[in-house]
């Protein structure tokens, strides 16, 4: 028997679900969870079109991106990434959490990740809980656990979590080891697929073009032809009709090829969130439109069709967007130097818009084309009837 629609829209929801959640748990997200057990089949298949692999263990599930010709594809660094130290802090509170069974407290954690550190061989910064700082950070590890469904929070009094972490007072907060979830998290044969990664030859290169496209197409925002070597922007002109079938079966979205590249739309609402919800309706967005439009149009365009300005430049645009539209900004961008520009360029990075170099002058993409200046329209709320 055929497969109907109606499944196939399921298993699509539930592989791109699992590409924005690859580690996912009935606690952290249950009606994904439930679509990509009732569909793993189906949804390991996909992942296979990829080169990646799922795993299953217990009440937990993984999508394993193993990477391939030496590379791994990813998407542009949110804006909120949690920094190095405190992902290094994960890494041992997750080492802590394999011995542990039960419920346990934040306080317990702690000193068992300052007793893994002082370890002898153990290669992290020192970590001392009797500094405010540090407890933060663990803090902030935890709640990356929470994320990742191997910490689950049994204690809903923030007050408690607030006081350990200013004074290193009480308990901070109870927490339940999810143990499928960690053997995950920490799978021994993921971590030596990570670190036994070597430059791939010339000969595997080619051999891996297609699935280094796919991934490519489904991972980022767009991929245009001016990034790709020009064998691989060759074949990816010439084979974009099939790249186009590939991904809508993955994941329900059209290709939306333009003269630069190519870009997947995903429609269906439905479907779990996998980019920045953007733009809202709020000034900061808003005001991050306004320069992408601005920078676009007063930029130097290249022959790639990407604009480059120069730091300056970006400047000057923050000061015409301010003089044409100021009225319209919150406090927060007129008076904080800076806010504007830091703001806008925050957004644009995360979206794939834009690329930042190490003097501050901005290349837009051309995809940035894609959104244009907003018409603003102050409506006058109809007088009531007396």
């Amino acid at each position: 028997m055929g497969t109907t629609s109606g499944e196939t829209r399921d298993v699509q929801r539930a592989f791109v679900g699992l590409l924005a959640k690859p580690l996912v748990t009935p606690d952290t997200d249950a009606e994904l969870y439930r679509l990509v057990v009732r569909r793993l089949q189906p949804v390991k298949e996909s992942a296979q079109r990829l080169g990646y692999r799922v795993q299953r263990v217990g009440r937990a599930v993984r999508l394993v991106r193993v990477p391939v010709a030496g590379t791994v594809t990813f998407p542009p660094v949110p804006a909120d990434v949690v920094s190095r130290r405190v992902r290094s802090l994960a890494c041992c509170l997750a080492a802590c959490c394999e011995e542990t069974s039960g419920t346990v407290t934040l306080q317990k954690l702690s000193d068992m990740v300052r007793d893994l550190i002082a370890a002898p061989g153990v290669q992290v910064a020192p970590y001392d809980p009797e500094e405010r700082p540090q407890r933060k950070l663990l803090r902030d590890a935890a709640r990356l656990l929470e994320e990742f469904g191997v910490l689950c929070r049994r204690t809903s009094d923030e007050s408690l979590l607030d006081e350990w972490t200013e004074s290193g007072q009480g308990v901070g907060a109870g927490y339940a080891v999810d143990r499928d979830a960690v053997l995950l998290l920490t799978s021994p044969d993921v971590l030596e697929l990570a670190f036994a990664t070597e430059p791939a030859g010339e000969e595997q290169w080619m051999a891996t073009r297609t699935i280094r496209q796919l991934r490519a197409l489904i991972e980022t925002p767009v991929v245009l032809y001016a990034d790709l070597s020009d064998d691989d922007a060759i074949a990816l002109r010439t084979r974009r009709g099939p790249r186009s079938h590939d991904v809508a079966a993955m994941t329900g979205g059209h290709i939306e090829a333009r003269s630069e590249g190519l870009l997947v739309v995903l429609t269906d609402d439905e479907r779990p969130a996998t980019v920045v919800d953007w733009p809202r309706a709020r000034a900061a967005d808003w005001v991050a439109l306004l320069m992408a439009d601005i920078a676009g149009r007063h930029g130097a365009r290249q022959s790639d069709g990407t604009v480059t300005l120069t730091s300056i430049q970006v400047d000057e645009v923050v000061d015409d967007l301010v003089t044409w539209r100021g009225e319209y900004m919150n406090s927060a961008q007129k008076q904080a130097p800076g806010t504007i520009r830091h703001n806008a360029q925050k957004q644009l990075v995360e979206l794939g818009l834009l690329r930042v170099a190490h003097d501050d002058s901005w290349t837009l993409l051309p995809v940035a084309a894609r959104y244009r200046d907003p018409d603003i329209t102050i409506t006058t709320p109809a007088e009531t009837p007396r």
